[in-house]
């Protein structure tokens, strides 16, 4: 298949260019051919002479270039923290030292979250707080456009913990990679906390889950203390029973704070005699709590004993602000109109048993803007009178398809969906309430809904929640609920106040809608490098503006300034910079102006540490390591092998050698070109047979 690609710079294709258009022109100078064609025929001559410049001269051209551009053996090394574990330090001092890698037949460079150039072992600081080679690989790249590499080496534990995977910039290189292995394949005695799930916004008053995972290894059965730490005070404290053939520990913990704002806390185990590392034993992190204040419009079809039950329940808990809408006629409501300035300030829009066939299409169509417009979540609880054609409105919002919405009313009870994630399945309550009623069958949940509750005989979904893009919603498609209150055996409207808070609670967004935001980049910096701090600021309708100018300072925790800051406009957010910070708990306070006037304002804040990411993973890579190797052509090498690194990179820069002389050969074959001198050929015609009827010699 026909492809072209050259080895020359832009400046060789420009000259090449340029001589070919003056040849051309001076061709045709003197014609009497009308300046159309004249031209028509300059381009298709001055085209051709290009493409036979290009076609000849580029093999000769290519062999005195690479003269001057000799192929380089790289040589990566890992100085990242972890490799202060152990001897690790040691171990890549002596291959440096028994491979001769500083010598001129080598281009060293250290990397880990940035590359340095490597001058002498002692040089190695092993100060990078994380390891990304495939950024690494890029910047090599990048800062050698041109160069041609005989081998890439990779000196590493093969702990790469962040950015993308390594596989694909290392094939930019076409180059063999060496892959030399350092540290110990088999973990050492340690205690880790691995990973910490919780989720970074909540509610006040409203309980939140954390959830610790612990790894162990190296130590008998014993009981191991695991605290949870709130702004450094232990509040919490759980006993994990360990035996030896286990590695994998879980540890819950259950926090709820009573004022908003944002919290740091700390998972952290007990340290143990003769492990690895302390560093890792601990793992921070912030919650922010917002005001457990929720502002719910709900718009009901009209009066009904489900309508009546749930507002009532809904208006007295404590931190709903309810305003309902009761529909009177297809565009009028018993309490007045509904005001669609307030969906901006609105958590959740509540459609109960609406729309009906009665409805106004229009009144449905303003509901669907304003919900799209604000990213109003949405709640939809279906009724008898249920109109699901012009539910369709709200199509893209709404997580369910439905076949046959109008199949018969039927009796069904409720069965919720067993999933550590769904709020609805922690308990049996609603599984036993009174059977309830509904008249739609062929429930098709959309992509990226999730069931949370299906009809108990036919297995059909009946309750789904979805998050699409800016969009949340949850369904709930049976109806008859003042049914629950025939069982006797329950509170049913205590069953039923749970219910509607827990499908409330799934569906809200997090974040409170606000014109001005603030906030660092990550909750965590480490202390040697820089701090970013981003900002967002939106107009009077909440659209994002880049007109406001934006200011700010960071304050330590005495309230002393630590710097200034000045945002600029970066991707449509405001974006400010500081030189790195001693550790410390610090906070941003920042303004921002709209139109020369003071706008309004907010703060974060953030914490500066020594971070122990590299000390999460002690066991070596090896399998990463020997990916890169085979997958580029090159060599796994482990670490008791690692004197023969020297030998090995010659051996591979002789048969790059070999595989070069043979691929220039090849060059010279003009037949591999088949489709560069075909089009030369052809623009040569055109050229002729345009001159003959035009009697130009």
């Amino acid at each position: 298949m026909p492809g072209f690609s050259s080895t020359y710079s832009p400046l060789f294709l420009s000259l090449f260019l340029i001589i070919s258009a003056l040849i051309s022109f001076l061709f045709y100078r003197k014609s009497l051919l009308p300046n159309s064609k004249k031209y028509i025929l300059i381009a298709i001559k001055t085209l051709a002479i290009f493409l036979l410049f290009a076609l000849f001269i580029e093999p000769a051209l290519s062999s005195l270039v690479k003269k001057d551009n000799e192929e380089l053996n790289l040589v990566l090394i890992d100085n990242s923290r972890s490799n202060l574990l152990g001897d690790k330090s040691d171990e890549i001092k002596k291959i440096i030292s028994d491979n001769n890698i500083l010598n001129k037949d080598y281009k060293v460079f250290t990397f880990s979250n940035s590359i340095s150039p490597l001058n002498s072992p002692d040089s190695i600081n092993q100060y990078g707080f994380e390891t990304d080679l495939a950024s690494s690989l890029k910047i090599i790249k990048s800062n050698f456009p041109d160069q041609m590499f005989n081998s890439v080496t990779i000196i590493s534990d093969g702990i790469f913990n962040t950015g993308s995977n390594p596989l694909y910039e290392a094939k930019t290189f076409q180059a063999p990679f060496i892959t030399l292995s350092i540290g110990d394949t088999v973990p050492q005695k340690d205690i880790v906390t691995s990973s910490v799930l919780y989720n970074d916004k909540g509610f006040t008053n409203i309980s939140t889950k954390i959830k610790a995972y612990i790894n162990i290894h190296g130590f008998s059965s014993a009981g191991l203390n695991v605290n949870l730490l709130r702004e450094g005070v232990v509040v919490s404290s759980k006993t994990i029973n360990t035996n030896s053939g286990r590695q994998s520990y879980k540890a819950e913990f259950d926090i709820t704070e009573s004022n908003p704002g944002k919290i740091k806390y700390r998972i952290e185990t007990e340290n143990k005699e003769g492990e690895l590392t302390y560093k890792n034993n601990y793992s921070d992190f912030f919650i922010t709590f917002n005001d457990n204040k929720i502002t719910i419009l709900v718009v009901t079809g009209g009066p009904s004993y489900d309508n009546a039950l749930i507002t009532s329940i809904l208006k007295r808990i404590n931190n709903y602000n309810v305003t309902i809408r009761t529909a009177k006629s297809p565009t009028d409501f018993y309490e007045g109109t509904i005001d669609y300035k307030s969906f901006a300030e609105l958590s959740a829009v509540f459609l109960l048993n609406y729309p009906t066939n009665q409805s106004s299409s229009n009144i449905i169509n303003d509901v669907a803007g304003n919900v799209k417009t604000f990213n109003v979540p949405v709640i939809f609880f279906a009724g008898k009178n249920s109109d699901y054609q012009k539910l369709h409105i709200l199509d893209e919002i709404i997580p369910f398809n439905i076949e046959r919405p109008n199949s018969g009313e039927s009796l069904f009870s409720l069965q919720t969906v067993a999933s550590e994630d769904n709020p609805l399945g922690k308990t049996g309550e609603i599984n036993s309430t009174a059977q309830i009623f509904r008249n739609v069958s062929g429930v098709q949940p959309k992509s990226g809904s999730i069931t949370l509750a299906t009809d108990k005989y036919s297995g059909e979904p009946i309750m789904m929640t979805r998050t699409s893009g800016n969009y949340k919603s949850t369904a709930f498609l049976g109806y008859g609920l003042w049914g629950w209150r025939l069982n006797s055996s329950s509170d049913a409207e205590k069953t039923l106040e749970k219910f509607l808070m827990e499908t409330v609670n799934l569906t809200l967004q997090k974040d409170k809608r606000t014109k001005f935001k603030v906030y660092p980049a990550k909750d965590f910096f480490d202390y040697s490098e820089q701090v970013k701090i981003i900002a967002e600021v939106f107009d009077e309708n909440y659209a994002p503006t880049r007109n406001a100018k934006v200011t700010g300072k960071i304050l330590r925790k005495d309230g002393s300034k630590a710097a200034d800051l000045m945002f600029s406009v970066e991707e449509n957010k405001y974006a400010a910079y500081s030189s790195p910070l001693t550790n410390g708990d610090y906070t941003i306070d920042a303004e921002a102006e709209l139109n020369g006037v003071f706008y309004t304002r907010d703060n974060s804040r953030f914490f500066v540490d020594s971070l122990n990411t590299e000390y999460l993973i002690t066991k070596t890579n090896s399998s990463t390591l020997r990916e890169l190797a085979e997958n580029t052509g090159g060599t796994y090498i482990l670490k008791e092998n690692s004197g023969k690194l020297s030998s090995i990179i010659s051996e591979t820069k002789n048969s790059r050698i070999r595989e070069s002389d043979l691929h220039m050969t090849n060059r010279f074959n003009l037949w591999e070109n088949k489709y560069m001198l075909g089009l030369i050929i052809l623009l040569f015609s055109v050229e002729w047979v345009m001159r003959k009827r035009n009697n130009i010699p």
